[in-house]
């Protein structure tokens, strides 16, 4: 019990394995190596010079902190192994895999985006469309004066309101669709500045210009084809060239500028989107499901699918009481429904 102890206790003085084990076996204990020199330690022990210097440098600085913590390292942890080739090549190949399945999640995530941004594009266009047949059927009830065809344009403006109203909530936006038609009837034509003189045809100046008069600032009406140049532009074109307004070209704006957006390469579109999954954490996976679960892209049903279904609920279809489910199910416009109808 003695030799284990003074191995033990050579150990965690820092000594290694070999010396603390030759030691012990000797039946030295810490005392008598306190009385001992070096060179008793090499003649009689058979220690090398500079391990029995250092043997009597650590017995006489007593126990020491890092030397038990070398002993605990040492003893406790256990031996490094040596990896083999083979292992290093397996990691090899996962790591490959790994960050080439991460290009991949890279990929399918633009792809879902895409996706999302082009089904709400298609309903962004429809709810133009069908925004301009509401204004349209307003103006015509607004001048119409049978009270008959009043009845007829109102049914007609609660089925397109309808429409309207589905496409403006699946693109989650603020207000209502009234509030687009109303700006549409009663605000833009007030942004129109230019009429023509014969027919009296309302113009878009960007959409009106003459192209036989480039340099002027000509308009053409494109239902009497008759060209004009505006007073507005006239009366600007006497200040000018009366003086009062001087233009300097040489004059920086008087805003500030902004710089041009950085072009976008591969590398800084891949760090965006690396940006992005690191903070929300979503995957390829997560939002290919989001996109396809979305009310935008796979909510609607088929045309054959609703009918199919309405049939075997109640066995039959009528117009003023499934118009509505119809619209909203399926996305097609009351049009389509009344043609099937007939």
């Amino acid at each position: 019990m003695a030799k284990k102890d003074t191995y033990l206790a050579l150990l965690r003085r820092g000594i290694d394995d070999t010396t603390a084990n030759q030691l012990a076996d000797a039946g030295l204990k810490i005392g008598d190596l306190k009385k001992i020199d070096k060179d008793m330690l090499v003649e009689n022990y058979g220690l090398k010079e500079e391990i029995a210097q250092g043997v009597i440098e650590i017995i006489t600085a007593g126990p020491q902190s890092h030397g038990k913590e070398r002993f605990l390292s040492k003893v406790l942890a256990p031996e490094k192994k040596q990896e083999s080739r083979i292992e290093e090549i397996k990691f090899q190949r996962k790591q490959k895999d790994v960050l080439t399945e991460l290009a991949e999640q890279k990929e399918r995530l633009k792809i879902a985006k895409v996706e999302a941004f082009r089904a709400q594009k298609l309903i962004m266009n429809r709810l133009g469309k069908t925004v301009e047949l509401i204004v349209k059927l307003e103006n015509n009830l607004h001048d119409e004066g049978k009270d008959d065809q009043k009845v007829k344009i109102r049914d007609q403006l609660e089925t397109r309101g309808l429409e309207a109203a589905r496409d403006h909530e699946m693109l989650e936006l603020e207000g209502t669709p009234q509030d687009i038609v109303d700006f549409r009837r009663q605000h833009v034509p007030g942004l129109i500045f230019h009429a023509c003189p014969e027919c009296g045809d309302e113009l878009d100046p960007r959409q009106s210009r003459d192209p036989d008069q480039p340099d002027a600032w000509a308009f053409i009406c494109w239902e009497c084809e008759t060209s004009f140049t505006p007073a507005l532009a006239t009366q600007v074109e006497t200040i000018l060239d009366e003086e009062r307004i001087v233009i300097d070209p040489d004059k920086p704006p008087r805003n500030p500028v902004p710089p041009k957006p950085a072009s976008m390469d591969f590398s800084s579109v891949s760090d965006l989107i690396r940006k992005d999954l690191e903070q929300t954490g979503a995957t390829a996976d997560e939002m290919t499901r989001v996109v396809e679960e979305s009310v935008v892209a796979g909510g609607l049903m088929d045309i054959n699918d609703w009918i199919d279904q309405t049939l075997a609920a109640k066995d039959y279809i009528q117009a003023q009481e499934d118009r509505e489910d119809f619209i909203l199910r399926t996305g097609a416009g009351a049009t389509k429904f009344n043609k099937w109808m007939k």
